[in-house]
């Protein structure tokens, strides 16, 4: 075989092994899906992804869950920590309304929280490594 074939051959042997590390150092997505339970099917109720740098101020995605529906709802992420929280909207104004002592409108995380203030993002979040198909809600 002469130098230049074998260099050829050589080049096109690391092809797959190149594009194996590409696809290696590419973050994965993940699938966190659920359903949010405790509604009364009157009101549209929303569902909030959650990332630290915004949290409780800029959800990463929202999706509106129409009255009446079963409550089902499905985002996709990168690897990481999340957190995922859900409203119905009784007043239908698009958003969670707060009153002295926290949210007047029936409201809940994936990861239920209980405490007696602010929730903060660690309290919440889970890591996402694999699809999440049981991260349901109940609103209270």
């Amino acid at each position: 075989m002469n130098l230049r074939l074998a260099v050829h051959v050589g080049v096109l042997a690391a092809v797959p092994a190149l594009v194996a590390a590409a696809h290696a150092r590419e973050p994965q997505s993940f699938a966190i899906a659920g359903r949010v339970t405790g509604g009364s099917g009157h009101h549209p109720m929303y569902v909030a992804l959650w990332s630290e740098q915004g949290f409780l101020n800029t959800p990463a995605e929202t999706s509106r869950l129409s009255p009446g529906t079963e409550g089902q709802y499905r985002f996709v992420v990168p690897s990481g920590r999340w957190g995922v929280s859900a409203f119905e909207d009784i007043n239908e104004n698009g958003r969670l309304d707060m009153g002295m002592f926290g949210p007047k409108e029936p409201n809940g995380f994936w990861r239920e929280f209980k405490g007696h203030h602010k929730p903060r993002f660690e309290e919440i979040a889970v890591l996402i490594d694999h699809d999440v198909t049981d991260a349901n809600i109940k609103l209270r």
